[in-house]
């Protein structure tokens, strides 16, 4: 559902309601068949995410919230087949569905590895009719996901090298696909890459950024990838001048790892970064919104295991220099 009176500041980005708890349980009753074999999701990543948990709730009958962390089905998933038309999120191959608790204003998905799609069908045909705010938001989240999980603790040179072709070839065309949304070619390098960019998280991490969308999006309607590329070039920054140098590897003419200490490349990805984020303006303050500086540190915190992935110290206090940073007071 699209809130259209509200705008998110630079370019119009509209209010987004993900999926919810309560909305599942409303759709629930209709996928109730015995003679339902699979679940297809097609769509952008909240309609895979809402297909992979129908196949968890159609036989696991108790409210969709008790399935709320990880692996908590104890009956059968029905298979799913993934057709994103969109290209980024990553939900196709992912065991993970992302949704909101309405109560507590929390969003933890249902998760576990019966989850994961069968099958994944990969088209970039059919995502065509993307409208150009959508494909933005769903691209930069994969170059959260590439990023973030290109230096995570528990990175790995297969994480690496599915991180570095994944980030160098959505950089390289979603600036462009956004001039340019009917071109299939620029379409099939971002699907592609950010299909690479999705298996790279899977073998490696998430970060910070993508922590600090959560409670962005719960609290202010922020597409999640929105969200993440809002904060993902002050995480690098802050990395960087605490010493992490590890971005290089990400781009073109820097063949290192995030183990080589090459501040050159560090600051070349930066800039990098931040003029993509320029000719696909994405959003860079939150001075509009009324933050709980206190609330928001404290939500953000619950997703510890996402922050000890950071190469540096990433506690409240680093989350509190961020956001105000983007003008919070």
């Amino acid at each position: 559902k699209l809130h259209t009176e509200t705008k998110l500041l630079k370019i119009g980005y509209c209010r987004i309601s993900e999926p919810t708890y309560i909305s599942l349980e409303e759709l629930r009753d209709g996928f109730i068949d015995e003679r339902l074999q699979v679940v297809i999701g097609l769509g952008g990543g909240s309609a895979i995410d809402m297909a992979k948990a129908m196949a968890v709730l159609i036989n696991n009958t108790r409210p969709a919230i008790f399935y709320r962390g990880f692996d908590k089905m104890t009956k059968p998933v029905l298979p799913v087949i993934a057709i994103p038309t969109t290209a980024g999120t990553g939900s196709e191959i992912t065991p993970n569905a992302s949704f909101i608790d309405s109560v507590e204003k929390k969003k933890m998905g249902i998760n576990g590895e019966s989850m994961r799609p069968s099958l994944a069908f990969l088209d970039p045909e059919l995502t065509l009719s993307c409208p150009k705010l959508p494909t933005i938001s769903a691209g930069v989240d994969s170059i959260v996901h590439a990023t973030e999980a290109f230096v995570a603790k528990k990175t790995n040179p297969i994480a690496q090298f599915f991180a570095r072709e994944g980030c160098q070839r959505v950089l390289a065309a979603l600036p462009e696909l956004t001039d340019s949304l009917h071109d299939i070619q620029l379409r099939s390098e971002v699907m592609y890459g950010a299909f690479m960019s999705s298996v790279a998280l899977m073998h490696s991490g998430t970060g910070p950024a993508a922590a600090m969308s959560y409670p962005l999006g719960v609290h202010y309607g922020v597409p999640h990838g929105i969200g993440g590329a809002l904060f993902l070039p002050h995480v690098v920054e802050l990395n960087v001048t605490r010493g992490f140098n590890g971005y290089g590897g990400l781009i073109d003419g820097f063949n290192v790892d995030r183990f080589d200490n090459n501040l050159l490349g560090a600051q070349k990805y930066l800039e990098t970064l931040k003029a993509a984020w320029g000719r696909l303006n994405i959003i860079e303050s939150l001075e509009s919104y009324e933050i709980d500086s206190d609330l928001f540190v404290s939500e953000t915190m619950v997703l510890i295991g996402a922050l000890e992935q950071n190469p540096v110290l990433f506690e409240s206090d680093e989350i509190l220099h961020i956001i105000r940073a983007l003008g919070v007071d």
